[in-house]
């Protein structure tokens, strides 16, 4: 049997479009894979990164984009990818895959790190410890705006009409990315949890400025919703969102995605990716009365220094009392700690 030959490289400038192409490319891949996320991450929370890929032949037949990062919860860690649902290895076949692990793990050992984690949207490998935790929600759009109404379960359906007849309107644009930013700070506060920085969205636009747009729910032209969503190959992704408490008995969520759905249809989208949400929350619970199904995902450990998996997310109960008194924090003061917090516990 001959002996396969793999060459193993970290991204370069030079590298960005062969990388991007190999993304576009495989079915696995997801919009975080793209190089332009490792750029609004480094260049917003400063994490070093290390994105692999191997070559074979002279092609690209694997990438492992990481991020070696420091956590109040993890410790040291590498991570694909953080502020990302998704991550982990894109390859052509096991082999390809066996290959770039075990150089991702040389990297995490020579870094003293706790554990390698990889947030697949498969199973990569059945042998490693995976956390069942998380679950996404995908869904094809239908064929007509009409039909996005009509899909919608019997609650989720009244409650977007009663945005409709409250009348609540919508625009899209990035021009409304500062009131964007406000509800979405307002949101995350709610929820005892502390928000980035303006300027990671900033990044974010000047990496992907065609595929990223916000859509805004208005009252009396006031804006009291919002959504920021990502456009990869036939997907919309709406990945930051919010509302304005005060303005929930207009049923504003409910109204902004039915619009946001009809919005994809109108471009010619095939699916709707309602993103990540945690077994047992209300995010999960919202995403199921819209008529999505759950979908595990397999985040799977390379540990190295720790026995086992970290428990990193917020529902640890050791940010139990941080949580509460977050809650109770000025927005004002939450924009001015959350980017300092969130860079030492990133989602």
């Amino acid at each position: 049997m001959t002996e396969q030959k793999f060459e193993i490289h970290l991204l370069q400038e030079k590298d960005r479009q062969e990388w991007d192409e190999y993304v576009q490319n495989h079915p696995q891949s997801t919009f975080f894979h793209l190089s332009g996320w490792k750029n609004a991450i480094e260049k917003t929370f400063g994490y070093k990164p290390y994105y692999f890929f191997a070559k074979k032949d002279g092609k690209i037949c694997a990438i492992l984009p990481l991020f070696f990062l420091q956590s109040l919860l993890g410790g040291k860690a590498m991570v694909s990818l953080p502020f990302a649902v998704y991550g982990g290895v894109c390859a052509d076949d096991l082999a390809a895959t066996d290959f770039i692990l075990e150089e991702a793990n040389k990297i995490t050992k020579e870094r003293k790190a706790g554990y390698m984690e990889l947030r697949q949207i498969s199973t990569l490998k059945t042998d490693l410890p995976t956390k069942d935790l998380y679950v996404t929600f995908i869904k094809e759009l239908p064929s007509t705006k009409e039909e996005c109404l009509e899909r919608f379960p019997r609650k989720a359906r009244a409650s977007a009409r009663k945005g409709i007849s409250s009348g609540l309107e919508t625009q899209t644009g990035l021009q409304f990315l500062k009131d964007f930013y406000h509800i979405y700070a307002v949101s995350v506060r709610n929820l005892g949890s502390p928000v980035f920085s303006f300027s990671f969205l900033k990044n974010i636009l000047q990496e992907f400025p065609k595929n990223t747009d916000v859509l805004m729910v208005q009252y009396n032209h006031k804006p009291i919703a919002g959504v920021l969503s990502f456009f990869f190959k036939d997907t919309v992704l709406p990945y930051f969102g919010g509302s304005l408490p005060e303005y929930w008995e207009y049923q504003p969520n409910n109204f902004m995605y039915l619009k946001l759905m009809e919005y994809g249809v109108e471009k010619g989208y095939r699916y709707f990716d309602f993103g990540r949400s945690k077994k047992g929350t209300g995010s999960y619970d919202f995403k199921v009365n819209q008529g999505f199904d759950a979908q595990p995902l397999f985040y799977q450990y390379c540990l190295n220094t720790i026995p086992a998996m970290p428990d990193t997310s917020s529902l640890n109960p050791k940010l139990g009392l941080a949580i509460k008194v977050w809650k109770r924090l000025p927005v004002w003061l939450t924009k001015v700690l959350g980017p300092k917090v969130v860079k030492m516990t990133p989602p």
